[in-house]
């Protein structure tokens, strides 16, 4: 009996194991942050859909494979087309998209009030991304109005050094014969703020389309195996069709003629 190739097989049903690991890993993962961050389950169901759909549906196709099994090989297939349609049905238009949700990102920032003028939140949100991204203001230390804050000080001679400061003076402490100067970030964390994001857009869709091609690849994997088991199985009708039927030659055959025995007399 023709099999599937083993070859084929024992790689469909390695990969598929090393998902569903990858899966069980994902939803541990999301009860680890449930239970050490006191998150709300509902926050990480998500989390929980993903990797136990993605655990169910690997286990379902390395068993399908394994005993070789039509049924479970083609509720695999049915699912990485689903799965593979839905992320690129996901992931293409978002992709179009993206430069015009970069530009209205920009442009709703630009719009914004001045943050010496927002809420305490917001400002202190702001002071956190200047201390971690080394600039001030998001297009321009003016943002803050008379007052700088600290965070956008040069806390390190190396940046001033290499140029990345600028001396400006601090309106709130002039004095009409004398300025306050001060030592600020001379980068703007817009910039840096829009290249995280072009980068994180990046990484996204790179996962997206990566998912995308492995479902593809495991419906076409499938798809082999079946074809491989269906023909198997067609073998093994044909031959004990043939086999079960009896030989015309014995049934019509006639007997063997008759022929006598006898001993030559000795000379």
């Amino acid at each position: 009996m023709a099999k599937p190739k083993n070859c084929l097989k024992r790689i469909f049903i390695f990969f598929n194991l090393l998902f569903a690991i990858v899966g069980g890993v994902v939803a541990s993962l999301g009860l680890v942050w449930h239970l050490f961050y006191q998150k709300e389950i509902t926050e990480l169901t998500l989390v929980f859909v993903v990797g136990g759909a993605t655990t169910a549906l690997s286990l379902l196709g390395a068993y399908g494979a394994h005993r070789e099994k039509s049924i479970p090989l083609i509720l695999f297939l049915a699912a990485c087309c689903v799965a593979c349609f839905g992320l690129l049905l996901l992931t293409v238009p978002a992709a179009i998209y993206r430069p015009q949700v970069e530009q209205e990102f920009e442009e709703k920032l630009r719009a914004a009030p001045p943050l010496y003028t927002a809420s305490p939140d917001i400002r202190e949100l702001a002071q956190s991304i200047q201390r971690s991204l080394k600039c001030c203001g998001l297009f321009s230390y003016t943002e803050w109005g008379p007052k700088i804050p600290d965070s956008c000080l040069c806390q390190a001679v190396d940046d001033e050094i290499s140029g990345k400061c600028q001396d400006v003076q601090d309106r709130y402490f002039a004095l009409p014969l004398m300025g306050f100067h001060k030592l600020i970030y001379k980068q703007t964390c817009f910039p840096i703020l829009q290249y995280y994001m072009s980068k994180g857009f990046d990484i996204i869709f790179g996962v997206l389309f990566g998912l995308a091609s492995l479902a593809l690849l495991g419906v076409v994997m499938s798809a082999i195996l079946l074809a491989q088991l269906r023909r198997s199985t067609a073998g093994v009708s044909v031959v004990f069709s043939v086999s079960s039927l009896p030989s015309k030659q014995k049934i019509w055959s006639p007997p063997p003629k008759y022929s006598e025995l006898y001993n030559q007399p000795e000379n």
